[in-house]
């Protein structure tokens, strides 16, 4: 669907000279910090998808705005969700509020914090993942997954 980061994320006028010849979408923006990083990608043109990943971002409020500057370029987002439960579920949330929402990464290889640290999951059924409508997140926190796992 897309060529992911074919430059290093810091050549960023590379990555734009890469999308001006390539015939396939360019996406980027897992390595960005903040929105700053995310309009220099979009003034140069240098990418079709924006990929922020909200556990380095700057969180939900943050990925909003990349999102905003995102339909302000007319170009898609898709959060990049390889973390655990919680950034993952924020980066949902995000795609789906957001008009330049369109897809989401999701692994299904062998990611406990992922599959195993929230009680209620991310289920695909036909290609499609339901947003919880609980308070939050929607998620709840397997206390006993953190103890098996904790550190003392």
């Amino acid at each position: 669907m897309w060529f992911e980061e074919p430059v290093s994320a810091d050549d960023k006028r590379g990555m734009a000279e890469v999308r001006a010849a390539a015939d396939t979408a360019i996406a980027a923006g897992e390595s960005e910090f903040t929105r700053h990083g995310f309009r220099e990608l979009c003034e140069l043109r240098a990418v079709d998808i924006l990929q922020p990943s909200l556990a380095i971002c700057g969180g939900i409020t943050e990925a909003m705005r990349i999102a905003a500057l995102a339909s302000a370029y007319n170009l898609r987002q898709a959060p990049h969700l390889w973390g655990g439960a919680p950034a993952f579920a924020a980066g949902l949330a995000v795609a789906a509020a957001s008009p330049a929402g369109f897809i989401l990464e999701y692994s299904l290889g062998a990611n406990p914090m992922l599959h195993d640290l929230a009680i209620e999951g991310f289920p695909v059924t036909d290609g499609l993942i339901d947003v919880p409508d609980r308070p939050g997140l929607g998620l709840t926190i397997d206390d006993g997954f953190v103890a098996r796992h904790a550190m003392g």
